[in-house]
């Protein structure tokens, strides 16, 4: 199998090197990732900028744009063809609306957009415990399930850093987090905070599966693409009609 790995934390980040280490086992791989800190970038594209592209090691790429470039870079700057793209593992949980933003899951839309298989692996912040003891769990289980497919990606989060034991793994949709964003000022700049409100997730979600202690897969399709809204939207039509 080849895998081509990538991130949004940046190439050296701790959490890509775990998976460039502990992915060996499973094929060959190969890393091209941003060359800094690139989270929240989602599917953004450095479109009209040129981008640089660095050879560290042998299988070890640095590009100068976002996750989204890496991956176009690697397919169709480098020609490479994984069987299957890997991004992570980011530091802090990509659930709930973070999947919007998130440019761990940026990555993967590119590779299922180019038709590739894909995996985002995330855990808790500052906290790869339990993602590097459960890894090889999660890949053999997503192998042996047959669960990679082109037609959506599987967002991964590991249990919280606070749970010493994974209960196991369970197929999640995404959960809702209402969340209150505000700014405060430092001198002549803004800084962005937000402060997660209280709820109670829903049994099922990802935010379920944090909270009691379940690794989460959960399917993500294209874009915003959405079967729900497809359907309700058709039988209005239809009911009106």
């Amino acid at each position: 199998m080849k895998i081509l790995l990538t991130n949004d934390d940046g190439y050296n980040a701790e959490g890509i090197r775990i998976l460039y280490e502990r992915l060996q086992k499973y094929g060959d791989v190969v890393l091209v990732a941003p060359d800094k800190h690139m989270s929240g970038s989602s599917m953004c594209r450095a479109f009209w900028d040129k981008l640089e592209v660095k050879q560290h090691e042998e299988n070890i790429f640095s590009v100068t744009g976002t996750p989204a470039d890496s991956v176009v870079i690697a397919l169709h700057g480098l020609n490479i063809r994984p069987d299957v793209i890997i991004s992570g593992i980011n530091n802090g949980f990509n659930i709930s609306t973070d999947t919007v933003y998130s440019g761990t899951i940026g990555a993967c839309m590119e590779g299922i957009k180019a038709g590739i298989p894909a995996i985002a692996f995330s855990a808790d912040y500052d906290d790869f415990t339990n993602a590097k003891k459960d890894l090889d769990y999660v890949m053999n289980y997503i192998l042996n399930k047959n669960l990679l497919s082109d037609k959506y990606l599987l967002n991964v989060n590991f249990v919280k850093k606070s749970l010493n034991k994974t209960k196991g793994i369970i197929i999640t949709d995404l959960g809702f987090r209402p969340m209150e964003f505000y700014y405060i000022k430092e001198g002549e700049h803004y800084l962005s905070r937000r402060r997660h409100l209280e709820y109670t997730p829903e049994e099922g979600t990802d935010l379920w599966a944090a909270r009691n202690g379940y690794i989460s897969i959960t399917p993500l399709k294209f874009g915003n693409q959405t079967e729900y809204g497809l359907k309700e939207l058709r039988n209005k039509v239809m009911r009106s009609e």
